[in-house]
């Protein structure tokens, strides 16, 4: 598989200056060095500088001003944390399901809703001309393709590419390794079902993906909820879990953590593995979002310390390149044989043509090209969105620049309603994710999930402008 990793002279520049903004070398107000002095100290010609610095522009830390230069404009500062209190003993709670994920499901399918809830790509950062092209291609080379099913754990070559894929962060694996699923819920549902019986109690995130918790109130199992903040998944609570109750199994969201965004460092990843193996008790790591990272390094997973096979990693294509496709996959491990079986009873195998048509993407090395450039709007949009969020939004609100991924976790003081807040920006055709719908214990009213999804515009401007003039005046009504 074809892959390009070269960067082109212009982003470097843009990117050590990136640096030194964000370093606080370059403060906020200072002028930059000219196009043409800057060209001579790079020795680049100053188109080149111009590209840099139009890249810098479009990321909002520089501005340029009539008849004067370039100049930073990066205001971003995160404001100190608030006290929060963490639960000290591990207890069981009951998922209960809210009619409110009900009315967030129902607006995705408003055509006149600005979607600041949507956790997936917009439609303007896929390659959907090449993908159309893809199918018909899939189509033209395979003239049965529609009258037939494939293998039942996957296309074997579509497996295959997969499995150069995740050589990305060191997963070394077969085809034969490796199954297709509709999608990573079903991949994660596939786990449960085969891990668990009703009643089994399971670890999950304190915060978590809403179609998580739904999952675990179908199969009737019940959960302890592990706390999860800006330093990682609580190791040592999860230790105090385990002694108390009889985990059959933990789900964790690894890597930009949806709704928090938080990315569990590579060290608590071996910990959390080196634990769950000593007890056998498996882990069903959930890395949907794990290649839409900002920085240079994609961060690792717990299935890269995983020696003897306990994790059961899933993730999908849907939060990368084709959410219309529903394609994941997942590598279980030691449980690929029970997998593959209850996959088989499931749904027997996974539509044959969305594989053709990825496996005709991928072959034709334009995966890595589009990712990079995803990965790269999205940290545009990220820095522009935050923007627009300290400048309107009250000052109490406490959020983390994100990593990677599409979402902010904005906390509110305590007091505050984020179900009121969704009910009214519904009003004014904005849609926003209430914080309690992420929650096991159906706490965290006082917060809400904001994508960044969306490239940047005058309207989105206007819809987080028009937001945070809601959310100021319920601030002021109920302090």
């Amino acid at each position: 598989m074809a892959t390009n990793n070269k960067v082109f002279r212009y982003t470097q520049i843009a990117n050590q200056l990136e640096d030194s903004i964000l370093n606080n070398v370059l403060k906020v107000g200072e002028k930059l060095p000219s196009v043409r002095l800057l060209s001579k100290q790079q020795h680049v010609s100053p188109s080149t500088i111009f590209k840099a610095y139009y890249q810098l522009e479009a990321k909002g830390f520089i501005e340029a001003r009539p008849k004067s230069g370039y100049y930073v404009c990066y205001r971003y500062a995160e404001r100190p944390a608030p006290s929060k209190s963490s639960p000290t003993q591990p207890n069981i709670k009951s998922i209960d399901t809210s009619e409110i994920i009900k009315e967030l499901v129902e607006l995705r399918s408003s055509e006149n809703i600005i979607k600041l809830s949507s956790a997936v790509p917009s439609p303007k950062l896929l390659p959907l001309a090449k993908l159309n092209k893809c199918v018909a291609e899939a189509l033209r080379n395979e003239k049965d393709l529609l009258a037939k099913y494939t293998h039942p754990q996957g296309d074997p070559e579509f497996r295959r590419v997969i499995a150069q894929q995740l050589l990305n962060w060191g997963g070394n694996f077969r085809a034969d390794d490796l199954v297709i699923t509709a999608g990573c819920m079903e991949a994660l549902n596939i786990s449960l079902l085969i891990l668990t019986q009703p009643g089994d109690v399971i670890a999950i995130d304190q915060l978590t993906y809403f179609s998580i918790h739904q999952a675990v109130e179908r199969l009737g199992l019940k959960a302890v909820s592990i706390p999860i903040s800006e330093t990682g998944l609580d190791i040592p609570f999860l230790k105090k879990a385990i002694k108390k109750y009889p985990i059959k199994a933990g789900l964790f969201v690894t890597n930009f953590h949806n709704p928090t965004g938080i990315c569990i460092p590579d060290s608590q990843k071996k910990a959390l593995v080196e634990l769950m193996t000593a007890k056998q008790i498996p882990i069903i790591e959930d890395d949907i979002y794990g290649e839409l990272y900002f920085g240079k390094n994609r961060p690792s997973t717990c299935k890269f310390y995983d020696t003897e096979g306990w994790v059961l990693y899933c993730s999908s294509l849907s939060k990368t390149i084709a959410p219309g496709f529903r394609i994941g996959y997942c590598q279980p491990g030691r449980f690929v044989e029970q997998f593959a079986h209850q996959k088989r009873i499931l749904s027997l195998t996974t539509s044959y043509l969305p594989q053709a048509a990825l496996l005709s993407f991928f072959k034709k090395g334009r995966y890595d090209f589009h990712l990079r450039k995803l990965r790269s709007a999205l940290h545009t949009q990220a820095l522009r969105y935050s923007q627009c969020i300290l400048q309107y939004f009250p000052n109490s609100i406490y959020f983390r620049m994100p990593e990677g991924g599409f979402n902010f976790w904005i906390e509110f003081p305590k007091h505050f309603d984020s179900y009121e807040l969704f009910r009214l920006a519904k009003n004014q055709q904005i849609s926003i994710a209430p914080g309690q719908i992420f929650s096991v214990e159906r706490d965290f009213k006082h917060c809400i999930r904001l994508s960044f999804a969306e490239p940047f515009t005058i309207e989105i401007e206007q819809s987080i402008k028009q937001l945070g003039k809601l959310a100021h005046g319920l601030v002021t009504s109920t302090s």
